[in-house]
């Protein structure tokens, strides 16, 4: 086996483990998704669990992740110091609204919840928890994060995922670019309405660098009915004077 192809499995594997959560995933199940022989999946694995990468679930003969990739993860999603900073602001916004708030960034064709506080209140999310990544143009994260990105960038993004977006989402990229001169001229975004989370809405403000570059976004989740004219507007006050915090600590 090639090298490369060594590492492209290795990485699937990781993928097939932590998608299948507490209840953690069996050799076979590995071995089925890496296309590969039990011999070639077990060796693997074994390589995985002596770097600390993979640990043995609760359930004999089955594997989640291990504690490694929670102190890579934490050191990487906290390389600029964003995550340490955002979240007493996570906080604050969580108190004061009883919503759920999210810190999300651009990972090339995708967006990444770096971190989240849960409000009151149950909502259902598309990234789902930290680490959860959606296809960006879902989402009012990804509205933000899109509009403040070059035009030849946002272009290549919409154009890679159109889609996921269409068959998953039923979002049309042409509807999603058109919304987003609204998005820069608001200074917010409060989503498009899609077929997997359709009673639930939100809205997202840019973090932005000094040169007026996304570094991320603030982002939160709620019911439909919760999001009246006054409560958008509160929201949108409060969250840029947060992000402006970050952009300016």
């Amino acid at each position: 086996m090639g090298g490369n192809q060594t590492l492209e499995r290795a990485f699937l594997l990781l993928r097939v483990i932590a998608a299948a959560g507490r209840q953690g995933a069996s050799l076979a199940e590995l071995r089925e998704a890496a296309d590969c022989s039990q011999a070639t999946a077990y060796r693997l694995l074994q390589y995985l669990r002596r770097q600390g990468f993979v640990r043995g679930a609760q359930q004999r003969g089955r594997y989640v992740l291990g504690y490694e990739l929670f102190a890579l993860g934490a050191q990487a999603g906290n390389a600029s110091a964003l995550r340490e900073r955002a979240r007493p602001v996570l906080l604050r916004l969580a108190q004061r609204f009883g919503d759920t708030f999210f810190l999300l960034v651009a990972d090339g064709h995708q967006l990444l919840c770096l971190d989240m506080l849960a409000g009151q209140l149950p909502v259902q999310s598309y990234s789902g928890a930290v680490g959860g990544r959606i296809p960006m143009g879902v989402g009012q994260a990804s509205q933000v994060l899109l509009a403040w990105l070059g035009r030849a960038e946002r272009n290549d993004i919409l154009a890679h995922n159109a889609a996921t977006l269409r068959l998953d989402y039923g979002l049309d990229v042409e509807r999603i670019a058109a919304s987003l001169s609204s998005v820069k001229r608001l200074g917010y975004a409060s989503g498009l309405v899609d077929k997997r989370l359709p009673g639930y809405t939100g809205l997202a403000v840019p973090i932005l660098d000094g040169d007026g570059q996304p570094l991320g976004a603030l982002s939160c989740a709620l019911a439909r009915p919760r999001m009246t004219d006054a409560r958008r507007q509160a929201l949108a006050q409060v969250m840029k004077e947060e992000a402006q915090w970050l952009r300016d600590p």
